[in-house]
């Protein structure tokens, strides 16, 4: 192997772990989805679903802090995430054991309206509209959407394998730019 091709090699295999090793220090994005109806009236039913991004998981309190939210809620868009104890005290904290919330949960607004969503032996909305409302959710679930930088990484280490074993095939052939293909794919890949 000559020198242009070891070179390319081990640039291209150095960013490969640089990009895997970016995505534990990035934010976490997690599907949410939850429905309910009050015990009052049984039309009455509340149905969500979206997006949290939440900071780098954090080892001493087990959790993510969800900074941001998107969705609708009854088909209404989902405005804002409240700030950590505006709304029931929510603490806008996600847990990877379940249950993933807390009893103060996460607060967000639809039409100027806000919800809490936590947990108290079951999974709860609370509602202020001038008045309180009430869902205990029958369904709930959070799904851990994987990391791009993770994936792309991936993605990089599987083209750089493809790569040298395809040199390995054709090893006859003096002046190959498939190593240049590599780097700039992995350039690429982290311009994305």
């Amino acid at each position: 192997m000559n020198f242009d091709k070891k070179f390319a090699v081990t640039i291209s295999g150095t960013i490969c772990l640089l990009t895997t090793m970016m995505a534990p220090v990035s934010a976490a994005i997690f599907d949410f989805s939850y429905y309910g109806r009050t015990v009052l009236d049984p039309n009455d039913i509340v149905t969500a679903s979206g997006r949290l991004t939440t900071n780098p998981y954090d080892s001493a309190t087990n959790s993510y802090e969800i900074i941001d939210i998107t969705g609708t809620r009854n088909g209404n868009p989902i405005k804002s995430l409240l700030s950590p104890g505006l709304f029931l005290d929510n603490d806008n904290l996600l847990f990877t054991e379940t249950p993933a919330l807390d009893e103060f949960g996460f607060a967000y607004t639809v039409g100027g309206v806000s919800y809490n969503l936590f947990y108290t032996y079951d999974y709860i909305e609370l509602g202020e509209q001038g008045y309180y409302t009430g869902y205990p959710l029958t369904s709930f679930s959070i799904t851990s959407i994987p990391e791009s930088s993770l994936m792309l990484g991936i993605l990089s280490i599987t083209v750089l394998v493809t790569i040298n074993k395809i040199n390995g095939r054709f090893a006859h052939l003096k002046n190959s730019i498939i190593p240049i293909w590599a780097l700039l794919i992995n350039a690429l890949l982290l311009l994305l």
